[in-house]
């Protein structure tokens, strides 16, 4: 592992962000690179390791390195990954005075066991200690998803993220990236309201989130139109415009005011991320194509300006929905030849856009896993398996792949690897009588058909009528099949 600890400490008691040289941006992807390669192959010990190196030459690399990390990490535990022992605990000090080597620790923890709050924290905490900021709203996140998850989530857990992301948007502001501070404070108050509803007794939680709102207004004014103090708490007008604004249903007149409000609000800031998302928000809620339109090229315009690939990928999600709602419209309708067109033009679009997406991202299975999808949807089997094989590393849409690789081999009349495929993972599904494991169950059916073992497709098309005797065509199915000898 790289040793870089005479500049482990360089940012502490300061508010200014870390700042990595282009020289260990450098360093860091080499190792990014190896991960990525390790990754792909399940090797995920090595991969995680890998990761972690690369981050102690650029601590702030979110995108390259801690969200793959944490990929990887969760695909390690659901392989049957070990937790890290007493030993290693005790020899990765979360709190060591180098600041640098506790946030190594602490990513090496989290490598390990990425739903143990502790080691979350330790990112979080360390992140902090070394002005990583960027890894530390991230982390954060990532935090208070396994607070909420958790339901032995302790007071004090609460309040340590509470107070780590309140200490993140005060050091934004003092560096007046009062956009950056927002983000944090928010991230701080919905942290704070859970912790109410978990804590509903602790009065304590009353007066803190009076005292966060109150700095959260006043920032969101300092940065709207450099109001004074008084003035920012005293603006009943922004508290009704806030409160409008989430409101789902709206007179046409004043969603207009508000646009014109959001609008007026991000041309005197364009660097504003929160009044970009308030102006596009507005602007997609009333499923307007003529407003969505304008969403889209504002989205444009600023990816052009700042080259945030984000920003691409809102404006292209909006115009998806766009496709998808028409297609939905011309099937209400009726209309099979609209239906048809709208269908082709929305899976074209989205071919084009995961493609892109998965060039941008090549270690987010997930979009590997939606790109897979609209591939098979399209018939182009052999592009999409690769993609479904890589994706399973994500635990959130494992078994959707393996279905998906199932019926993919049923399709190329693999029906052996059919076969395998789909009974690995029916073995490995917990719920017996869900949508998906009757439709594992059915390809399974189909395949073992296929493959000329009538007597164990019998079997497999009976367990599906004791679940659901209407289930698609298998009674027919099940009828044609030729007799038991």
């Amino acid at each position: 592992m790289a040793n870089k600890n005479d500049e482990a400490n360089k940012n502490d008691g300061t508010n200014e962000r870390l700042v990595t040289s282009k020289e260990d941006v450098a360093k860091a992807n080499k190792w990014f690179v190896r991960a990525r390669e390790l990754g792909e192959k399940r090797q995920f010990d090595y991969a995680i390791e890998y990761y972690v190196n690369g981050l102690e030459f650029w601590p702030e690399a979110v995108e390259e390195a801690c969200k793959p990390l944490h990929g990887c990490a969760v695909a390690r535990r659901q392989t049957g990954g070990k937790k890290p022992g007493f030993a290693d605990t005790m020899r990765r000090s979360l709190s060591d005075k180098n600041a640098k080597k506790a946030f190594m620790n602490a990513l090496w923890l989290f490598g390990r066991e990425p739903g143990n709050i502790n080691f979350v924290e330790g990112v979080v905490k360390n992140a902090g200690r070394l002005r990583a900021e960027d890894t530390v709203f991230w982390s954060a996140g990532i935090c208070l998803k396994e607070l909420e998850s958790n339901a032995k989530s302790s007071a004090k857990q609460f309040r340590s993220l509470t107070k780590s992301l309140e200490e993140l948007g005060d050091r934004a502001i003092e560096r007046s990236e009062t956009s950056f501070a927002v983000e944090s404070l928010q991230l701080a108050l919905e942290v704070l309201n859970f912790w109410r509803r978990r804590f509903p007794k602790d009065d304590n939680l009353e007066i803190m989130l009076r005292n966060l709102s109150t700095k959260l207004t006043i920032t969101k004014g300092k940065y709207k139109d450099g109001q004074s103090f008084q003035e920012s708490i005293a603006d009943k007008e922004e508290q009704k415009d806030s409160h409008d604004r989430h409101r789902s249903v709206q007179t046409e007149d004043r969603l207009g005011e508000l646009i014109a409000k959001a609008e007026e609000e991000f041309n005197a800031d364009k660097d504003s991320v929160p009044a970009l998302n308030q102006l596009v928000e507005l602007l997609c809620k009333p499923e307007r194509e003529d407003y969505e339109k304008k969403a889209m090229a504002v989205l444009i315009e600023v990816y052009k300006q700042t080259d945030d690939y984000r920003r691409k990928m809102a404006a292209d999600d909006i115009r998806m929905r766009q496709l998808a709602r028409r297609e939905r419209k011309a099937r209400k309708a009726g209309d099979e030849q609209a239906t048809k067109e709208a269908h082709i033009a929305s899976l074209k679009y989205d071919l084009a856009v995961y493609k892109e997406r998965v060039e941008k991202y090549p270690t987010d299975y997930r979009l590997k896993y939606e790109y897979a999808t609209r591939l098979f949807r399209a018939g182009r089997i052999d592009d999409a398996i690769p993609l479904f094989q890589a994706a399973r590393s994500d635990p959130k849409n494992r078994i959707s792949c393996g279905m998906h690789l199932g019926r993919c081999f049923f399709l190329k009349k693999y029906y052996t690897q059919a076969i395998t495929t789909l009974e690995a993972e029916i073995e490995g599904y917990e719920i017996e009588d869900d949508d998906m494991a009757k439709k594992m169950l059915y390809w399974l059916g189909r395949s073992q058909e296929g493959n000329g073992e009538a007597q164990a497709a019998r079997e497999t098309y009976g367990k599906i009528l004791q679940m659901d005797y209407n289930y698609l065509d298998v009674r027919d199915k099940l009828d044609k099949l030729p007799p038991t000898e």
